[in-house]
């Protein structure tokens, strides 16, 4: 696996000494600022994007080639394991525990599940405004539009929708039904409740994304940039009906280590990013009948890690017992240990990828950590306005196009989940539960397979103080009745005896072979 990740390396960076053919416009000249569409995937794994070739069934040549024609983050970060804290965090700017987000569920001060409008007591910044993306990019003359998952409002919370936080038009549904403001055929109309798929129209996934289609149709007719949040809801359960004919068209799997329900439930998890493929490809292809490719910037990743549910029933396995009713998506997150909920690299390094044609430079790969609140600072600067003090994610087009070698970021990062935390500061990264320390190297081990705790001290004391500072500027808000390191303690545990090797996770990193999956966290 790390000889396929350098090889991937290696071949794009290649590409790296072609500059772009164009220089960026000034983004305070209104008539020239970019359309931005940021799109965020739901409980998407790692494994589950094609290029960076740990799965030879994973198919999305969509993506893919954006990615290849872009820049690629091999290190990519949600903010959380979890759906709404990471959403929190990538509308807002800020790592969500700042202003008391920390997980599903949470009241930050204005009801469960909503996203505040102003800063709690007992914040930094209480009684202060905190204003979502779209409301910024609005305030700088964007048209604002989503389509997809918004979950940061309770159903009856009118006060904290889509619409009601900065987005002008919307698609708010995560299945077939929803409410809209926009018709399929890129019009306006009174927002309505909507019901069902139309004709030849496969599942959610396409829904959505036809929905942001539509958008970018009807932000021609008007004299602005637009800034679209195309929010998909997949490959997250509900799994795909079998009668969809994505199921139906995608081939049979037959992993060597899986059994048959294993393989067809990683079938319904893969058609399922393959329709996600498709709806990518349906708003790039969108972009070139408008003519807006070349000034349109594409932004891409998950919100967290697969949900592959490991049980103790069947060790070393997704998904549980075998053909027991489960909520593993079919979505993976190979090589990386650990999944959703976990602060393992499983459950928080994600897809993600931006595309500019004529802007960035192709064939760029990024590994240096880029994280979701990047993608928000990003298109924040690119939209013509100031990146806050208080944002935590930095500007990525110098090093996007070329202008500079590395991520300027002058910060750690910085997780807290279910009484876990984690630092990372350059290669580094320091995990920690209530009973243990781990510290890893992720330049060397991205697989977090040798823990340096002991053996290099300094390091481990310098992250742990950065960690105790920010860990104690935090208001606490919401407690945490569960303890991800229990939860998810398979992470914790090498896979037992018997378990057949998984052809995809090749260890040692020197002369890589198939091995069981994980491996066991070894102290150096």
């Amino acid at each position: 696996m790390m000889k396929t990740l350098t090889f991937l390396a290696f071949a794009m960076s290649a590409l790296a000494d072609q500059k772009p053919n164009n220089q960026i416009k000034n983004s305070a000249d209104s008539a020239n600022r970019p359309n931005i569409i940021l799109i965020y995937t739901d409980d998407h794994g790692y494994t589950d994007l094609g290029i960076y070739g740990v799965d030879k069934y994973v198919d999305t040549p969509n993506m893919d080639n954006l990615a290849r024609n872009g820049a690629l983050m091999t290190a990519g970060y949600s903010t959380a394991p979890q759906c709404q804290p990471s959403r929190a965090g990538l509308m807002t700017g800020r790592i969500q525990n700042e202003f008391g987000f920390p997980h599903n569920s949470t009241d930050a001060g204005e009801g469960q599940n909503n996203l505040p409008r102003i800063y709690a007591k007992g914040t930094d910044k209480a009684g202060q405004p905190l204003p979502t993306i779209a409301e910024r990019m609005k305030e700088l003359g964007y048209l604002t539009g989503i389509s997809g998952k918004w979950h940061l409002s309770k159903g009856s919370s009118k006060n904290h929708s889509p619409q009601n936080r900065g987005f002008d038009y919307y698609w708010n549904g995560t299945m077939t039904s929803g409410l809209s403001n926009l018709s399929l055929d890129g019009k306006s109309i009174k927002p309505k409740p909507q019901k069902g798929l139309p004709d030849g129209v496969a599942n959610r996934v396409i829904l959505q994304g036809k929905y942001g289609e539509s958008f970018i149709d009807f932000s021609q007719t008007q004299k602005k940039p637009f800034f679209l949040y195309l929010s998909l809801y997949g490959p997250h359960i509900p799994l795909i009906n079998k009668k969809d004919p994505y199921y139906k068209n995608f081939p049979k799997l037959d992993y060597p280590h899986y059994d048959d329900w294993r393989d067809d439930r990683r079938r319904m998890g893969l058609a399922l990013v393959k329709s996600i493929d498709d709806a990518v490809g349906g708003i790039v292809a969108k972009l070139r009948e408008r003519g807006l490719e070349e000034n349109t910037l594409v932004l891409f990743a998950s919100d967290n890690g697969g949900s592959v549910k490991f049980g103790r029933s069947g060790p070393g396995l997704p998904g549980g017992e075998s053909g027991k009713k489960g909520s593993w998506n079919g979505s993976d997150n190979v090589p990386m240990r650990g999944e959703k909920g976990s602060l393992f690299e499983g459950g928080i390094r994600v897809p993600m990828f931006a595309y500019w044609k004529g802007k960035l430079v192709p064939g760029t790969v990024i590994n240096e950590m880029v994280t979701t609140l990047d993608l928000t600072a990003t298109s924040l600067k690119l939209g013509g306005g100031e990146i806050p003090e208080e944002f935590d994610g930095v500007d990525l087009m110098p090093r996007l196009t070329g202008q500079s070698d590395e991520i300027d970021r002058p910060k750690p990062m910085f997780w807290e989940f279910w009484q876990t935390q984690v630092v990372r500061m350059g290669d580094w990264k320091l995990w920690r539960s209530n009973k243990q320390e781990l510290l890893f190297n992720l330049a060397e081990d991205p697989y977090e397979l040798i823990n340096y705790a002991k053996s290099k001290p300094e390091i481990a004391a310098k992250l742990r103080k950065e960690l105790d500072q920010w860990s104690a500027s935090l208001p606490r808000l919401n407690k945490a009745a569960s303890d991800a390191a229990e939860v998810f303690s398979w992470a914790l545990e090498p896979t037992p005896e018997g378990v057949k090797p998984d052809p995809r996770y090749l260890l040692p990193y020197g002369d890589p072979k198939p091995s069981v999956y994980p491996a066991g966290i070894q102290n150096k």
